[in-house]
This record gives structure tokens, sequence and C-alpha cells, in this order.
């Protein structure tokens, strides 16, 4: 016969490994959601320094179809994931006041790129990082976006180190008519696009699948606040790069949804 007390320890290990399972089951269930963007066409605006003043080139770009990108960036949970199911090399690395429901920062675009290749097997879908053209017209709307550019003053070092790089939650910041949220937000973007000095490439037409490989090239552009480009082996612009100081330093992404 068995004894109450062992009855007892039974009952306390079901119930355990029901509520392991439960957990794990939550864990899995991580959504992304994604918007729609409509197809059409708009005039991206690629900035062009020299020694004299900020110029811009004008580059017609056109979206013969639907471009399905994430409504947020890529979150703490979603990468944690990713780690959980051996598909990221380390769990996310969260500064004290920031959640799961924060975006996953720290990552360079290597990292950035494994994931969306473990995200689409996962899914069983293809997903990838957007082309800064993709990311600039779901952010705004294919309206003229020259005047974002924010300037700071970076006379007193110091207090550009003092400056915050905790991220906020998801959904913190501005959202536009579509639901594309947290564009402008403290979280840069890594995008496909790659960094080229001469304008005859900064303007040529490049494929998404041509820049969906580390081989295309080693700067890669990111979007948010301001654009930037930055060598694609950097996880936190304090920490070098051609952006050091710039106090939007977190430097993560979010995916598009390509249709099969």
């Amino acid at each position: 016969m068995i004894s109450h007390n062992v009855i007892t320890v039974l009952i306390a290990l079901l119930i355990s490994i029901s509520s392991a399972a439960q957990a794990d089951d939550q864990l899995n269930q991580v959504d992304y959601p994604l918007i729609s963007v409509p197809k059409g066409h708009y005039t991206l605006y690629i900035p062009d320094n020299n020694f004299f003043k900020l110029g811009y080139l004008e580059k017609k770009v056109s979206f013969d179809s639907i471009i399905h990108i994430g409504k947020f960036e890529v979150s703490n949970r979603l990468w944690n994931l990713c780690f959980k199911l051996n598909g990221c090399n380390r769990p996310v690395m969260m500064r004290e006041g920031e959640t799961l429901d924060s975006p996953v920062v720290r990552v360079n675009w290597h990292d950035a790129y494994g994931f969306s290749k473990w995200y689409s097997s996962y899914t069983n879908k293809s997903y990838r990082l957007p082309t800064e053209e993709e990311w600039v017209y779901a952010a705004y709307l294919g309206k003229d976006h020259r005047n974002i550019e924010i300037q700071y003053d970076y006379s007193d070092l110091n207090k550009i180190r003092e400056i915050s790089k905790k991220t906020m939650p998801l959904g913190s910041f501005k959202e536009n008519a579509l639901g594309f949220s947290d564009y402008q937000g403290n979280v840069w973007e890594w995008t496909l696009t790659c960094w080229y000095a001469s304008e005859e490439k900064k303007l040529k037409e490049y494929s998404s699948a041509e820049l969906n490989t580390p081989q295309a090239c080693t700067t890669r552009i990111v979007q948010g606040e301001n654009r930037s480009h930055i060598p694609d082996f950097i996880m936190d612009t304090y920490s070098g790069g051609c952006a050091t100081l710039e106090p939007a330093a977190n430097l993560g992404f979010r995916l598009v949804l390509e249709e099969n």
C-alpha cells in the first residue's frame, strides 16, 4: 500500500511538471505582430555630407506589393525564446528597469541576421531584416522625412555619457497611422541596406536577396531617431563605430515577412 506521504509527493511532482509544461507553452507562444504597408512609391532622401553643407540625394523607390513589417522591434521575450530553443547563442542582457517586453538590444547585425534565419525556420515562413527603403516608407508613409534629423550638443562629453540607455517597453513611443510603432524611440534598428561612399552605389537598386547575406558588405544603415551607418560587428555604439557617442546607442531590429 502506498503511504499518504508518497501520494502527497507524487501529486506535488505532477503539479510541478504540469506548471512547468504550461510555462513552456506560454514561453513558446510569443507573438510578433505585423502591419501591412500598401504598395506605392516615394522619394528616399539619402544624406550626402560634404565639407560645406548637408545635402541629399534623391532616390525614387517603388513597391509593387504590400510590405508586411513588424509593428514593433523584436522583444527580449522573443529573443529569449530563440535562446531557449538553441537558435540564439546567449540570453538577453537587460539593464535595471528593462523588461521582457522591451526591445532586444546590444545585438550586432550578424545577431539580427541570425535571428531572422532562426525565426523563419521556427515559423516555417520567410522573415528577414527590412531594407532602408522599406523601413522609411513604413515609418513616414512616403512623406518627406528629411526634417527629423536631430542635432545634439557634444561639447560636454560627461553629460553624453550620463544619458540613460535603458529601453522602454514596446509601444512607448510614436505610432503612425498604419500602426508602425516606436520608429522614433530610443532604439536604432539594423537594416539590410549597405553603406556606400559613392553616389552611384548609394542610388543603385539592390534587391533584398542581394543584401540579405553577411557577404554583401561590412557596414549597414541603421534607422530610428536619426539615420547612421555602423560596422556590422558593433553591438553598442558607445563602444565603437562610426556613430560613437550618439545618444541613441541601443541597437535592435524588427523583421519583414516575405510573401511566398
